[in-house]
């Protein structure tokens, strides 16, 4: 019986192919914006959407003034927006999704954030 090391395969690596925000906030420091991104492996042109949530503090605390607690998976908080900013905490997100079949991939990623299909 031959029995492989996980390190022997070749993982596959996602890539961020695009980042939309449907509606840019008004304001830096107190928004809360949904961003699409489009993931696929690295090298291909298919790609699933997957959504994060951005917000910052301010925001936050509005919201909890009309409720008692905010649970969202793919939620990151930042002081301010900045796309650029926001792309990277993707990127650095994905790459540690990595996995030796896209299914693994994409559930690596869903631990982060909510897909196109709502799983």
């Amino acid at each position: 019986m031959l029995i492989h090391k996980k390190e022997d395969y070749i993982l596959i690596k996602p890539s961020l192919k695009f980042l939309g925000v449907a509606f840019p906030p008004d304001s830096d420091d107190d928004f809360w914006v949904v961003l699409s991104a489009e993931i696929g492996e690295e090298g291909s042109k298919g790609v699933d959407v997957f959504y994060f949530n951005l917000t910052t503090p301010k925001r936050l605390m509005y919201v909890l003034q009309n409720q008692k607690a905010v649970f969202k998976r793919g939620l990151i908080i930042v002081d301010k927006y900045d796309y650029e900013t926001a792309k990277k905490i993707i990127q650095d997100i994905i790459l540690e999704c990595k996995g030796e079949t896209w299914h693994e991939v994409r559930s690596n990623i869903m631990k982060y954030c909510m897909s196109e299909y709502g799983d």
